[in-house]
């Protein structure tokens, strides 16, 4: 059984969950856009410093000129670039249409199974949903809850972000 109750608002602590989310990818993804564009850059300019020492042997070679292949990688990286700066707007709209708008779903799952984690002492409840396998729930929770039971899931809006359940 799935289906959505209701919509509602996010409280400002689940908005806060959200944008703590998308800072930390944020930080991430550009500290390793920075140090691939400098290995880029060292890449280029050791090429083409190699190439520019070294005497040509055919009439290919003869024809490279060190200002058109700067010009023809500053254009390539400046391509990928812009691509991967694409593809982090595009991951990231999703977190920020759910900070403006403030809404989340509720889902009704009903309990596939029951699990105890003994490793981490943890407790689950197996859910069939795609994205999210089981959730980690309360000792009381456990306790209450049989299989077959239904809780209800909250999810972000737009990402799909799990935020609880009751």
């Amino acid at each position: 059984m799935q289906q959505t109750v209701y919509e509602e608002e996010m409280t400002h602590k689940e908005k806060a969950f959200i944008a703590q989310l998308l800072e930390q990818d944020s930080v991430g993804y550009f500290r390793v856009l920075r140090m691939m564009f400098l290995v880029a850059i060292v890449i280029i300019i050791i090429i083409g410093l190699i190439a520019s020492f070294v005497k040509p042997e055919n009439k290919f070679e003869e024809q490279f000129s060190l200002s058109n292949y700067i010009i023809a990688s500053t254009i390539s990286l400046l391509f990928l670039l812009g691509i991967t700066i694409y593809g982090k707007k595009k991951f990231s709209r999703k977190y920020r249409a759910d900070l403006k708008h403030g809404l989340k779903r509720v889902i009704a799952l009903s309990i596939q199974q029951k699990q105890y984690v003994e490793l981490s002492q943890t407790f689950h409840f197996h859910l069939n949903y795609p994205g999210l396998n089981s959730i980690e729930v309360s000792l009381e929770d456990f306790k209450t809850f049989h299989a077959g039971d239904t809780v209800h899931v909250e999810f972000a809006k737009y990402s799909q972000t799990y935020l609880g359940y009751f």
